[in-house]
This record gives structure tokens, sequence and C-alpha cells, in this order.
């Protein structure tokens, strides 16, 4: 239950937030925290696609002989779903609205943070990107 708010807020807040970072910031490169609120908004247009997938897989899995791997795939999808989650939830905890979409300056140890949650939301597109893959071919979809 406390994931879903803290999705729901980390949404809202996104929604909201994202026309002032951009009006602010036109004609200028974009800052080390909208590359990496632009890497989150990338790894979170592909979520609609992991719950579809989860849905074809569970639905296989009920009216197959081999649910094992159905439900292996959809183990790493939910993982991978978790992952995500628990991101949003550290890096929340790490930094302010205002840091993330308002442009406050960041603290030196602000902006050590941030390169290790680059990093960090690099890795999870990776293995969003793989357990999606990974469903597709135990569905036997491109």
């Amino acid at each position: 239950m406390a994931m879903k708010n803290l999705f729901l807020l980390l949404t809202t807040v996104l929604v909201l937030g994202t026309p002032s970072v951009s009006a602010q910031n036109d004609a200028a490169e974009p800052t080390k925290m909208e590359e990496v609120m632009e890497s989150h908004d990338r790894v979170m247009d592909k979520m609609p696609m992991v719950s579809k997938l989860i849905s074809k897989l569970q639905t296989k899995a009920n009216a197959s002989y081999e649910k094992m791997k159905y439900e292996n795939a959809i183990a790493d999808l939910k993982n991978a779903n978790k992952s995500m989650m628990t991101w949003m939830e550290n890096f929340g905890k790490r930094f302010t609205a205002d840091e993330m979409f308002k442009g406050k300056k960041l603290s030196a140890q602000k902006k050590k943070w941030l390169l290790e949650e680059e990093k960090k939301v690099a890795l999870l597109d990776e293995e969003i990107d793989l357990s999606i893959a990974q469903a597709k071919t135990t569905l036997g979809i491109e």
C-alpha cells in the first residue's frame, strides 16, 4: 500500500513539476538532475508494458503444463517492477521536490548521490528491458 501511495505521489509530482523545469531551461543544456529524471521517465514509460506482459504470462501459465517457465518470466517482471519502486522511494528520500523539479542547487554530497542514482537508474533500465525481452521470448512475441 505504501509503495502505491509513493508511486502516486511521485507520478503527481512529476506531472505537476515537469513544466516548470522545461520552461526554466529551454535554451540551456539539461542539468544532471534533468538527465536523471528523463531516464526515470523513460523507465516509467515501460511500466504499462510490464503489467501487460505479467497479465499475458499469467493467462498462459494458468492454461499450460509448462507453468514454471511462465512463472519465472512473471517473477523477473515483478522483480524489475519492485526495483523501480525501490529506486523511486530511495531517490525521493535523497532529494527534495525543489531539487528534482525546480533546479534548486545541490550540495556537494547530493551531487555525488546524483551520480550514483544516474548509474542505478541506468542499471534499472537494463533490468526492465531484459525482463521484458525474456517475457516476450517466453510468450513467443516480438
